[in-house]
């Protein structure tokens, strides 16, 4: 493929999402070497994050419906298009790089045995986000019973306001499988996610399943058991997921790991109070924090602010209850953005919109 064509996959793919930057070492072109045919780019370049009919994508590169169909379906099985069948039609639209391209490896029947190891050359050696992800919420049952909880920080609230909801295995957990670098020992099915980023693996991929709220909320309780970090996604119209992730798998944490203050980039709505006359100086929620902002020294738990992220899992490990959750001040809060300030995961009511005959 032409180093122009390339480029110009790399430059539209880097309007989407948290972007696809570019690498000293061009890293990311390898990938998108990997990943595309010419045909592919070709098609590729002539959509957008919208739906749209095999036909519309037809007509914008002049070529036969048929023709298009059959490349859409093979850009399908590598994870470069969301699918959606509507009413008998088949839909696709653009897919970014994350949460698009890297999760969809999950779902190829043909994996390619090569991919993995260069898309973390170019997680960890020159890709940036453009734009932030996820937003941390804490565990549930290491907040203040006396507080208000935030509804958009109430984890079995948003499963409890859903009707379709999916269960998959965790792709960053996966990734790091395929290369040989999964140390954690949890459950790979960790991963929950609503409407439209359920209904098309698991209807058009046969990829994951549906589960109840009863089976999400046990899914939940297993995350805070076992020390995972409650993320959501989308924008402050809807809940799209409930990433639960494992410190040491997670691409976004193992990024943040890497920076001098994670969080002042990805920090919940909570911080922790410490009761020094409770500590048992026992270590436990040192080992046990992602961010590595607690230290002990002698008969004390010194914090790291710039560190902490506020996940409450230094909380839920300390035995003597020497560690509470506190709301920040109300100017401090982090609220679901709105929908023109977050592109990380397209709305689920954007693409309902998308389809014809639908209120949105």
């Amino acid at each position: 493929m032409s180093q122009d064509i390339l480029r110009q996959l790399r430059e539209r793919i880097d309007q989407y999402s948290v972007g696809m930057t570019a690498s000293a070492a061009g890293s990311e072109m390898v990938v998108l070497e990997r990943l595309f045919t010419p045909e592919e780019a070709a098609v590729y370049l002539a959509m957008s994050r919208r739906l749209e009919p095999v036909a519309s994508i037809a007509e914008k590169i002049g070529m036969p419906e048929k023709d298009a169909g059959r490349i859409l379906e093979r850009m399908k099985d590598k994870g470069l298009v969301f699918p959606r069948t509507w009413k008998g039609r088949k839909y696709y639209a653009a897919a970014p790089f994350m949460h698009g391209f890297f999760e969809h490896q999950l779902y190829r029947r043909d994996p390619d045995p090569e991919l993995p190891r260069l898309i973390e050359d170019y997680l960890t050696g020159g890709f940036i986000p453009k734009t932030r992800s996820l937003r941390t919420i804490p565990i549930q049952a290491d907040l203040p019973g006396e507080k208000q909880v935030l509804p958009y920080d109430d984890v079995r609230a948003i499963i409890h306001d859903k009707e379709r909801i999916g269960l998959f295995e965790c792709a960053c957990g996966h990734h790091l499988k395929t290369l040989g670098m999964r140390s954690c020992t949890h459950s790979g099915e960790v991963c929950i996610a609503f409407d439209f980023y359920a209904e098309y693996p698991i209807e058009e991929i046969g990829y994951g399943r549906w589960i109840t709220r009863a089976e999400a909320l046990g899914v939940i309780d297993y995350a805070e058991e076992h020390g995972l970090v409650h993320q959501t996604g989308g924008d402050a119209r809807n809940v799209e997921c409930i990433c639960n992730c494992c410190p040491d798998c997670c691409t976004i944490l193992r990024f943040l790991k890497q920076l001098p203050n994670p969080g002042r980039v990805l920090s919940s709505n909570y911080l922790p109070r410490y009761d020094e006359g409770k500590c048992l100086s026992c270590g436990a929620c040192v080992a046990r924090c992602p961010m590595k902002a607690l230290s002990l020294s002698e008969d004390t738990v010194a914090i790291d602010h710039e560190r902490c992220i506020g996940c409450g899992l230094c909380v839920a490990a300390c035995p003597s209850g020497a560690r509470t959750l506190d709301m920040k001040p109300d100017d401090l809060l982090r609220r679901p953005p709105s929908p023109e300030k977050y592109s990380f995961m397209r709305s689920s009511v954007d693409f309902r919109a998308d389809l014809p005959d639908t209120d949105g």
